[in-house]
């Protein structure tokens, strides 16, 4: 097994809840692995549970405004990395996207701002079916 990647990613703004931790590690699993733990850097106890969505969510394409990515530093799409927040539902036989509010990472500076899609028709729940 290849050692995890471990990212550092900056939000200047923190993330709704969570506004003031602004700095967050990024660990990633193996290539293999579909969910990936935000962990802030300075209450490690506190984190997120997260995923790219696009083998999880088929069709899934957030129109992010243009706003959002200028603040994060965005002028190309090739920039652009997005990450969903997933919770395990209460079954613990499922697990949910928050795909109305992706984390969009700025992969050239690891700037990062969770982008509220409030008026796109995301759900807040999109679920997934765990596989033993």
């Amino acid at each position: 097994m290849k050692a995890p990647t471990i990212t550092i990613i900056r939000t200047a703004d923190g993330l709704p809840g969570f506004e003031k931790i602004t700095e967050w590690v990024l660990e990633r699993g193996d290539d293999d692995a579909v969910f990936s733990l935000l962990r802030s850097v300075d209450q490690p106890e506190i984190g997120l549970l997260v995923a790219e969505p696009w083998d999880l969510a088929p069709g899934y394409e957030p129109d992010l405004p243009d706003a959002e990515l200028a603040r994060i530093g965005v002028t190309a799409a090739e920039q652009v990395a997005i990450f969903v927040v997933a919770t395990i539902a209460p079954d613990r036989e499922s697990v949910w996207l928050n795909l109305a509010a992706p984390i969009t990472v700025n992969a050239d500076t690891a700037q990062a701002r969770q982008v509220i899609l409030d008026r796109q028709g995301w759900p807040l729940r999109h679920p997934i079916a765990l596989k033993g």
